[in-house]
């Protein structure tokens, strides 16, 4: 069957699809516009803005020490095994002290041609080879600092690049003061609405910070020379962990 329209059927019908169409953007703008009306009505709250910070002390509970040695031959495999041969003994006297070998690890190991320079021609030359190898130590006992780096410096030990010192419970120290600085956001923030005579609804927004550097003592050495004699005498000290917050509070 064949269906035929009307002029004014037609015109009818070309209404309707105008109308929906219509319809159809109204919403699509309503939906689009939702999430920036938001954001505006976030942005007209009345808010007061704070600051808090607060300050923990700790004491130090392990050290970790980069020791290293390092040889120069004028064969690089004779460099080689006279390096190894040191850096065994002082991994061996270290761990006698009690050391992990969990605690001992290599964070550095090179080979590089020495070079000399011949004035008469302008030439480098290369004269031998240089070997470093170095390793990080932690030591869990703050006592026997001293005297890894005694040991280590009588097995082979000629350079010392730095000692550090840590917290292995940092997490426990930055929550308490974490919460303080917080606490210290609030009070400000309490007391300016005081000031103003308005009544905070709570918090809308917050930010947070902080951390320690650890304990460092950098001390370039020939550990040869310094380690002789009396004792290394190593002061592990207090440190401060530090967390700061930014609170928005709504009115």
């Amino acid at each position: 069957m064949v269906q035929s329209f009307s002029a004014k059927g037609k015109f009818t019908i070309a209404v309707i699809l105008l109308v929906a169409a219509a319809v159809f953007v109204m919403a699509l703008g309503v939906f689009a516009n939702a999430p920036a009306d938001a954001a505006e009505e976030a942005a007209q709250k009345k808010t007061i803005n704070v600051s808090g910070q607060s300050k923990v002390t700790a004491s130090p509970d392990f050290a970790t020490i980069s020791l290293g040695v390092v040889t120069e031959d004028k064969d690089a495999r004779a460099a080689q095994k006279a390096n190894a041969e040191s850096m065994d003994k002082v991994i061996e006297s270290i761990k006698a002290l009690g050391i992990d070998e969990a605690d001992i690890r290599t964070v550095n190991y090179s080979i590089s041609p020495v070079y000399s320079y011949i004035k008469e021609t302008g030439e480098s030359v290369i004269t031998g080879y240089r070997v470093n190898n170095s390793v990080s130590v932690t030591v869990r006992d703050l006592n026997k600092t001293g005297s890894v780096i005694d040991a280590a410096a009588d097995s082979g030990v000629n350079t010392s690049s730095s000692i550090s010192f840590g917290i292995s419970n940092y997490e426990d120290y930055y929550n308490e003061a974490l919460k303080n600085a917080v606490l210290a956001a609030n009070r400000k923030a309490n007391t300016i609405a005081d000031a103003l005579g308005v009544k905070l609804k709570g918090a809308v927004t917050i930010n947070e910070g902080g951390g320690y550097n650890p304990l460092t003592n950098w001390a370039v050495t020939d550990m040869r020379v310094e380690g002789a004699g009396a004792a290394t005498p190593i002061q592990a000290g207090t440190m401060e962990i530090t967390a700061y917050v930014n609170i928005a509070y709504e009115y």
